[in-house]
């Protein structure tokens, strides 16, 4: 019998997984044109997925921007469009204080993009969370709430005033703007 030295055994081995991968490639179908032909994702698109993954650990270890950050791709659609994990990472953040998940939070409560999610109780909870943190954008949605008496908010002219002056403060243009539209501002 035939001793193989020790590289001829694994060049052989490697010969025929070559051989064998070559003849089950020829049977199956050819890839569409727009596609990489070799089934992997381009640089860019692997660039991205380890972005995504990075972000996701830095969430899943209490990151609170990546938090929101990855709340955001996931209402975006970045993966995919998953309603259910934007709420799950923005209220992670916002639990913890993070003003822009709390108004983030706060717009899917509105039931806008889809009414499974209306919840106008926990609205106002993240809105005013937000919008004492200090956040212009709450302040001045919080604002427009007071100002006309909806959404389960008392009608209140001049908290109205208040929030919007404080956005205004932090040149929040809307809230400027609402400020000089109203009178006794």
């Amino acid at each position: 019998m035939t001793r193989l030295s020790v590289f001829t055994t694994p060049l052989l081995l490697a010969s025929v997984l070559a051989l064998l991968a070559g003849c089950v490639n020829r049977h199956q179908p050819q890839a569409p044109a727009h596609q990489n032909p070799t089934g992997a994702a381009s640089p860019e698109q692997q660039a991205a997925e380890g972005d995504f993954q990075r972000l996701t650990a830095l969430a899943q270890r209490g990151d609170l921007d990546s938090q929101f950050k990855l709340g955001s791709f996931y209402f975006v659609g970045k993966p995919q469009k998953d309603l259910k994990q934007a709420e799950y990472w923005w209220k992670q953040a916002a639990d913890r204080g993070h003003a822009e998940a709390a108004v983030s939070l706060a717009y899917l409560y509105t039931g806008r993009d889809n009414p499974e999610f209306r919840n106008p109780p926990a609205m106002l909870k993240y809105l005013n969370q937000s919008a004492s943190s200090g956040n212009p954008m709450a302040q001045h949605i919080l604002g427009n709430l007071y100002m006309r008496g909806i959404d389960g908010v008392q009608r209140d002219p001049d908290q109205a005033r208040r929030l919007f002056q404080s956005a205004c403060k932090q040149n929040y243009a809307a809230s400027c703007k609402a400020l000089d539209s109203k009178p006794g501002a």
